[in-house]
Order: structure tokens, then C-alpha cells, then sequence
């Protein structure tokens, strides 16, 4: 065999063409998170979020790492609960979280893709769905459940139900012919997307509304696959892959229009999560471009343009924000993402809908909304004198949770947010805000 020999002057050369990659690798990491921050280390594929009691709690694919629940303290990530599969969507029910995948344990007890836990001990909801859970919800006081299931607790359910701790389980008419994959409120109205052509015998494309007592279409429905949904401004929007509207489309009341040029890129642009926040509507997915821009799977449109955040995340075709939600006044996008950002991570840039002022009040103080009466949307002023963990909750004349607006630590200043009752019916509510030493509550009218 004939040896080779390498020169120094030839290691030399290639000494420097790998400190010049390696500097080109550094800049462009540093370009590409610039805005972005990582939140502790991370978790394995996130799939949603959810704020719990002051921390930050992560539904994530299990296996390779994963382990379904892992819970954010404001440091550092930990595995949580003792779920033994995926957890694929999260939300707070009567001051418990609610945990909907697919599994079977959580704590050591048997469950069937559904939990509740109450911030002491893991309980199961009446039986549970004999199928995967998707997407979870709450309306007009009962929490609404979506996915692959076909019955809950022995009981014929197509894809939806809706859960009462009173009450029990209940089928929502004759369901969907296919999944469930979304759900939100608006105009006092559940509303449904995802893989299915009807609901309620009725012909829906993809996403239905439910009045409480029937199914209904929403104009001609969306012709891709729904799998995300949200409401805000007014307006109802649905994320899909559907290249009539650029995968991202808005509906107010009266039709659906496109969302300027909406999103696209990449090999299968799928919207698979919408925050509404303030004015602006923030779309995550697994796409590229957005108005034209390169934004690699998260962007804002203010109404009027599309923009990036930043470099966004990932430079291929399987890289991008699958669930979002606002953590200690911060927009947190969880998915997945390349190095350094570990699949979850929070954008430091300024948000809409949450304003902060700086100056000091000398006590606290909440103001009365305005405008009062309003539809569907108020802003609520309040002020705290010192860092505090501050909670504010809005409740219905029975006195039932209506929507938990502020839950979490806040620096001390004048606050303003802003408070979307899209999913409400008309009526008196009542808004507190709790702090260690001191509570106060005002009154408020939503007249639609």
C-alpha cells in the first residue's frame, strides 16, 4: 500500500479553511438568532403551551428523549407528571391544567388520552376518549375535546364532546366524519377544523361551528386540511395547506379573504399554530416565506404587511413553530427548531397587546375597562408598585371562569391589557386581580 504524505504547509491550509468555516458557521448562528433567545435548555418535539399557575408547561412528542410533559419554573426544564406518550394539546379548566394526547398513564394511574391535574395530584376526566386527543378548549363553561376518537366513557362521540365536571360527557350532536385537529371561540360559537368534509350532516370543508344546540358551515369552509384555528380583532382565522389562500386565512363574519400575499415555501407549508396578540396575528408552521420574505416558519401580519421575527428557525422544509403562548409578557414558540433553540425558544422583540410603562405607581390600582360597554374587545389598565405575581381573572355572573387574562410574575409599573370576549356570550362579567396583598374587582358589560 502506498503512503501518502501530507505536508505542514498543507495542514496549514486546511488548519485555515476550517477556521474560516467555522467563523462563517459562528456569524451565521449568531445572525440567525438574533431576537430569539433559548428557554432553559429546551424540550424534545413541542407540540403546545400552555401557562399553568406561573409556569411554563411543554406537551411534546415522547420517546427519542421525550417524555410528553415537562414543566418551566423560569430556569430550567423539568420531565413532569409521569406521562407515558405524546401529549398534543394543553389548556387551564376550572383552575386545572388538562392534558390531551395520546397515553395511558399519568402519575402512575390509568388514563385514557386525557388528564387533569389540580397542582397536587393527577385525576382522570370520567373515562376519556377511546382514541388520540388534539385539541382542547373551553366554552360556555364546559371544556371541549377534539381529536381521532370515535366514543368517550363508552358513549358514542365522533371526533368532539364536550366535558363537565358536574355533568359528565356529552356528544356534540352527531360530530364530524373525520378529525378534529383545532378549536377556538368566536362570536359565541365553538369553532372546529380539521381533516373532515361534515358536520352534523351538514357540509362544513375542513371547520364548523357549533351555536349549543347545532352544527353549522362557516361560508364555504377552507379546502385544505384545517389544523389550526384562533380568533381576534373581530375576526376568525384558519391555518391549512390550502393554496386558495395562502395557507392562512381570515373570516368576519361575512366571508373569508386572504391574508395579503399569506404564506408559503417549502415542501408542505402547513399553518399549524395562530396567536392573535393585540393588532397583530403571529402564524407558525412549516413553512419558509411569508409576503415574499424568507421567515423559516414563524411571521406576523399587523393587518396590512407580513414581516419575520428575526431569522426564524431552521433552514429546511421541517423546521418550524407548531404551538405558541405568551410567558412573562414574551411570545414562546415551541416545535421544531435546529441548534440553539432546542425546539422551544422566546422572542425578545415587543408585543402588541401587552404595554408597559415604566412609570411607578404608588400603590396598586385597577382601573375600569374601556370602553364599557364594548364588543368583543376592552383594555384593562392596572398598576403594581413592586415585582409581583399578579392574576387576573375574569368570571361570569355565577361566578364560573370566564378567561384567566394575567397569571405570572410582573415587574413593577403601569400595565395595560387587552381582553378578546369573542367567545362570550353578551352579558355582566366581573374582572379581578389578586395579588399576594391586595385584590380588587370591577364590573364590566359585553353587549353583542
Amino acid at each position: 500500500m502506498k503512503k501518502t504524505n501530507i505536508s505542514s504547509n498543507s495542514i496549514k491550509i486546511i488548519n485555515h479553511a476550517i477556521g474560516i468555516l467555522m467563523f462563517i458557521f459562528v456569524f451565521a448562528a449568531q445572525s440567525y438568532s438574533q431576537g430569539w433567545s433559548p428557554l432553559g435548555g429546551g424540550t424534545n418535539w413541542e407540540y403546545s403551551l400552555v401557562v399553568y399557575n406561573n409556569e411554563l408547561y411543554a406537551g411534546e412528542q415522547s420517546g427519542s428523549g421525550g417524555h410528553g410533559l415537562k414543566k418551566f419554573d423560569g430556569t430550567s426544564w423539568s420531565d413532569f407528571g409521569g406521562i407515558n406518550g405524546t401529549v398534543n394539546a394543553l389548556v387551564v379548566y376550572n383552575g386545572k391544567l388538562i392534558v390531551g394526547g395520546s397515553f395511558t398513564l399519568a402519575g402512575g394511574l390509568e388514563m385514557k388520552n386525557i388528564a387533569q391535574w389540580d397542582g397536587v395530584e393527577w385525576a382522570d376526566v370520567s373515562g376519556g376518549p377511546n382514541s388520540i386527543v388534539s385539541a382542547l378548549t373551553v366554552y360556555n363553561g364546559d371544556l371541549i375535546v377534539g381529536g381521532y376518537f370515535t366514543a368517550v366513557e363508552n358513549m358514542s362521540a365522533n371526533h368532539i364532546a364536550k366535558w363537565n365536571s358536574n355533568g359528565g360527557w356529552v356528544a356534540l350532536g352527531s360530530g364530524t366524519n373525520s378529525q378534529v385537529m383545532a378549536l377556538t371561540t368566536y362570536n359565541n360559537k365553538l369553532i372546529a377544523g380539521g381533516f373532515f368534509s361534515t358536520a352534523g350532516g351538514v357540509s362544513t370543508s375542513h371547520i364548523a361551528q357549533w351555536d349549543g344546540s347545532g352544527w353549522s358551515s362557516i361560508g364555504p369552509g377552507i379546502p385544505g386540511i384545517v389544523y389550526s384555528v384562533a380568533s381576534g380583532n373581530g375576526k376568525l382565522y384558519a391555518g391549512s395547506l390550502s393554496s386558495t389562500y395562502n395557507c392562512i386565512a381570515g373570516w368576519d363574519g361575512t366571508s373569508w379573504s386572504n391574508l395579503g400575499s399569506g404564506v408559503g415555501g417549502g415542501t408542505y407549508p402547513y399553518v399549524f399554530a395562530i396567536l392573535v396578540q393585540g393588532t397583530d396575528v403571529y402564524a407558525g408552521g412549516l413553512y419558509t416565506t411569508a409576503g415574499g420574505q424568507t421567515v423559516n416558519g414563524i411571521a406576523k401580519w399587523n393587518g396590512t404587511t407580513w414581516s419575520g421575527l428575526g431569522s426564524g428557525f431552521g433552514y429546511g422544509n421541517a423546521c418550524g413553530a407548531f404551538a405558541m403562548c405568551i410567558y412573562n409578557g414574551n411570545l414562546v414558540c415551541g416545535g421544531i427548531f435546529s441548534s440553539p433553540y432546542s425546539n422551544v425558544a422566546q422572542w425578545d422583540g415587543l408585543l402588541t397587546g401587552i404595554n408597559n410603562n415604566s412609570e411607578m405607581p404608588e400603590k396598586f390600582e385597577l382601573s375600569q375597562n374601556y370602553p364599557n360597554p364594548f364588543n368583543p374587545s376592552t383594555k384593562i389598565n392596572f398598576g403594581i408598585p413592586k415585582s409581583e405575581i399578579v392574576n387576573i381573572t375574569v368570571y361570569d355572573v355565577t361566578g364560573r371562569v370566564a378567561a384567566v387574562l394575567v397569571d405570572r410574575r410582573m415587574d413593577a409599573g403601569k400595565h395595560e391589557i387587552t381582553f378578546d370576549a369573542a367567545g362570550l356570550s353578551s352579558g355582566v362579567y366581573f374582572y379581578t386581580i389578586k395579588t399576594s396583598g391586595f385584590t380588587s374587582t370591577k364590573k364590566m358589560i359585553l353587549s353583542k
